[in-house]
């Protein structure tokens, strides 16, 4: 009975003080409007420039069913905040403030919320280059990891 009480008290709670966060939407809205895209053919120029660092935010098991583009740093978005923070334990060397980020996904969502984050840990240079597959089939150069 005490467990049906306090869900109900949520439930109240919610329900007199509404939607207190951001959807999905809103925080892909945001995201989008603050990292920019860039295009496939642009990317393609910067793949060996020693400038800019390419960063697969799929999942592990995506990567592993398919492949990345060729030198890019794996980072799943979940754990993309720890890599990037070269004072912490997990922080990947790769990714670097002053580089040029590309930071790709499955369709493109994953990589904008990924982008906004560095963009907030002070990362300047970020842009989104959408998917994989748009990557791959443009004839762009993967590998596999």
């Amino acid at each position: 009975m005490e467990c049906f009480e306090v869900f109900s008290n949520a439930k109240m709670i919610f329900q007199i003080g509404g939607n207190l966060g951001k959807s999905v939407q809103n925080m892909l809205d945001e995201a989008n409007q603050r990292v920019a895209k860039v295009e496939i053919n642009q990317a393609m120029e910067w793949i060996n420039d020693g400038d800019t660092v390419f960063v697969d935010v799929r999942s592990n098991e995506s990567i592993r069913q398919s492949c990345i583009i060729q030198g890019a740093v794996p980072a799943e978005r979940g754990m993309i905040e720890f890599y990037a923070d070269q004072e912490h334990s997990l922080g990947k060397s790769e990714l670097k403030p002053e580089k040029r980020i590309v930071l790709y996904c499955t369709a493109g969502g994953q990589a904008a919320l990924a982008g906004a984050t560095l963009l907030d840990m002070g990362y300047g240079n970020v842009v989104n280059l959408g998917s994989f597959q748009g990557w791959k089939d443009a004839g762009g150069p993967v590998e596999d990891i």
